[in-house]
């Protein structure tokens, strides 16, 4: 039992040096993200956004001097959020960029006071930013064209990182938890994976189809245009579906691997099957521009939440400075400022892809996002295989070297170390010793 509690003891000691032990990693959810988000203390900035760049998107719509000062305020908002969330983490900008002590008199006075310190530091971040880029456009170079189009070109990236960041943050969700990876082998067919998905893809696109034809009454034009939408997403699903087979069948070998391809798949592809659908309507039928922004308004926020709660989450349980649960939402407004920018500018430029046509250029967005889903698929299934196999991959090392520790343990002799110097002592022979002279003569 000694040399147990001994082997327990150097053990813990090599858990602790190893840093192994169960230690709690902080967690950022998207519960704490959306707090920060509606906080009263950062409301201002949210405001802010939607007063600005409502704005710019109207002079950006105006002629092409106009439209290049747009670019730079959307460019420069952009760049000056992204530098005061990584200032936050010095305390005088944390308190400065944060609305603090409202007085209950005058509330609505003293929050408007204090929203103009808030805004301080980030609009004269900007204010640098924009000095630096008219001072571009004065030269002699082509930046007053240049700028705005390098910002209608993000378009087409802001649309791939909405597909990207719902990816991160939805697999990510739905990874968590000892289900999702559960290795044990698993007998049976991809049929009721597969089967599962395409049933909710279809009641979505039947749920869709009969909202935004009004029941399928009316003309038979309209009802024709829903019904080849709910033909063309069933279809979109069967040839997705058999396209991956291969590797729903690898993923799916195991009871986690096949839960983990049902959720993602079922998931991922209502929410492909929303873009399409999105982009179907504005195809065929241009819905009214208030709609269209409520709805582009609420996509931005979904794809900030989730690209900024993935960055966040992912930053935090690493330690890190850059992206915290204190700065998550200047990210998100530097991201909603470069969001807003390249929509506003690729509108103005849509002559040649869109025929000046706001909805027909939306619609290239959705396609170019449910696009990015389906192509993304797969490697999401391959990466969630992974983690089945080596769930603790990031402590491998540690694990074997601990393993060697326990190895080294059961090679311990069962013979009780105290019996053995007893039996040492018993065998001693006085006469066998050396003793110094001052010992020696005090022994005679």
């Amino acid at each position: 039992m000694a040399e147990i509690e001994e082997v327990d003891t150097r053990l813990d000691y090599y858990v602790d040096e190893l840093g192994m032990a169960p230690l709690e990693e902080p967690k950022f959810g998207i519960g704490q993200l959306l707090a920060t988000l509606v906080d009263l203390k950062t409301l201002p900035h949210i405001l802010l956004l939607l007063i600005l760049s409502t704005i710019l998107y109207a002079l950006a719509q105006g002629p092409d001097t106009a439209k290049v000062y747009s670019a730079i305020g959307f460019i420069s908002l952009s760049v000056g959020y992204a530098l005061t969330a990584t200032s936050t983490r010095w305390d005088f900008a944390h308190r400065m960029v944060r609305v603090e002590g409202l007085a209950s008199d005058s509330w609505f006075k003293s929050l408007l006071l204090r929203s103009l310190k808030a805004w301080s530091l980030p609009l004269l971040l900007s204010t640098i930013i924009c000095l630096g880029l008219l001072q571009l456009i004065k030269g002699d170079g082509n930046w007053d064209s240049w700028i705005p189009l390098s910002l209608a070109s993000l378009f087409l990236l802001w649309s791939i990182g909405q597909g990207l960041s719902f990816k991160s943050g939805t697999a990510s969700w739905l990874a968590n938890g000892t289900k999702v990876l559960d290795d044990t082998q698993r007998e049976g067919s991809v049929m009721g994976i597969s089967t599962w998905q395409i049933l909710a893809v279809t009641t979505v696109a039947v749920l869709i189809g009969y909202g935004y034809s009004s029941g399928f009454e009316g003309e038979t034009s309209e009802k024709l245009k829903w019904i080849g939408f709910i033909i063309l997403a069933i279809a979109v699903q069967v040839g997705m579906v058999y396209w991956i087979q291969d590797t729903l069948i690898d993923v799916s070998s195991t009871k986690g691997g096949a839960r983990f391809a049902t959720r993602w798949g079922m998931i991922s592809q209502i929410f492909v099957t929303w873009h399409i659908a999105s982009a179907w309507r504005r195809l065929i039928d241009e819905p009214s521009a208030i709609t269209m922004i409520i709805e582009e308004f609420i996509l931005m926020v979904l794809t900030v939440l989730l690209a900024i709660w993935s960055l966040a989450s992912r930053d935090v349980s690493r330690g890190g400075k850059l992206f915290t649960s204190d700065n998550a939402l200047f990210w998100g407004l530097a991201f909603g400022f470069g969001y807003a920018g390249s929509i506003a500018m690729i509108t103005n430029l849509s002559d040649t892809i869109g025929g000046g046509n706001l909805a027909t250029t939306m619609a290239i967005g959705h396609l170019v996002t449910a696009i990015t889903l389906i192509i993304i698929h797969p490697q999401v299934l391959r990466n969630h295989k992974k983690r089945i196999l080596n769930p603790t991959q990031s402590s491998v090392p540690k694990i074997a070297t601990a393993e060697q520790i326990v190895t080294h343990v059961e090679q311990v002799d069962d013979t009780p170390e105290v019996e053995e110097n007893e039996n040492q002592e018993l065998d001693i022979d006085l006469d066998d010793l050396e003793f110094s002279d001052d010992v020696a003569e005090l022994m005679d």
